[in-house]
């Protein structure tokens, strides 16, 4: 046991709280260090669970990416930022929903598609999360860079715990989302290999990987499922309702 202890440093991150190390989730919205053109269809998927989690935050939960407004603007914008590799705050995000950079969505202009008023509306809800006094505190301790989690500064593996049970429903599937699309984000960028380079642990996974709903974490989570093996990347899914847990992305074998 001392051994094992010894072997790794450990650490404990309570994002939305100052109990243990607090997590900036800003850096979510920053444009990925990997490129665009190679890795299209995983960052537009990234994209689209960030982006329904976020509307989920703010009372917007059930979104169709295909049918809401909200999303698909707020889509297009960090799509757009992202293929021009710039990074975009929460506060930039906020204003560009007001005003957008571009002038059309589709075949429709700007306005057509989407009032400036409703625009607006919608600025404000998210302006509300942000001028939160709870809020201040995820913009405050470790973000969400795999890399500086998995390893210490001098190099020493890392065993880190993310705590959320004091979080509210719709805060857990944001964070839990953020932290999965930015797993994937790092070990995309890795070179493919038979050993195991890290290992994700998730505890009590209802209400996540559900049979039939489609929330905002289960997109990513089938992608892991199906992909993180090749990047060397260990999935560990733990729930005491097995029923509750949508079973087609687990491998199963015949009897013999």
């Amino acid at each position: 046991l001392k051994a094992l202890g010894d072997s790794a440093d450990y650490a404990i991150y309570t994002p939305g709280s100052n109990s243990g190390i607090p997590v900036n989730i800003l850096s979510s919205f920053q444009s990925p260090d990997i490129d665009w053109e190679a890795n299209s269809e995983m960052l537009r998927e990234r994209i689209s669970s960030t982006v329904t989690a976020l509307l989920g935050l703010i009372g917007m939960g059930d979104v169709d990416p295909l049918r809401s407004r909200e999303h698909i603007l707020i889509s297009n914008l960090l799509e757009t930022a992202w293929i021009n590799k710039q990074s975009l705050t929460l506060t930039e995000l906020i204003l560009q929903v007001q005003n957008p950079p571009m002038d059309r969505l589709g075949a429709f202009p700007m306005d057509s598609f989407f009032p400036e008023k409703e625009r607006f509306e919608l600025a404000i809800l998210l302006n509300n999360f942000l001028a939160s006094p709870s809020f201040q505190v995820w913009q405050q301790g470790q973000t969400l860079d795999i890399a500086s989690i998995l390893k210490s500064e001098k190099g020493k593996p890392r065993h880190s715990i993310f705590y959320i049970a004091h979080l509210s429903e719709n805060e857990r599937m944001f964070f839990v989302t953020l932290l999965f699309a930015a797993v994937e984000t790092w070990m995309r960028s890795q070179r493919g290999t038979g050993a195991l380079r890290a290992l994700v642990y998730f505890d009590e996974i209802m209400g996540y990987l559900p049979p039939v709903a489609n929330p905002a974490s289960k997109t990513v989570m089938l992608r892991m499922l199906k992909q993180a093996r090749a990047f060397g990347v260990g999935l560990i899914l733990a729930t005491q309702n097995p029923v509750d847990v949508d079973y087609k992305p687990f491998p199963t074998r015949a009897p013999g």
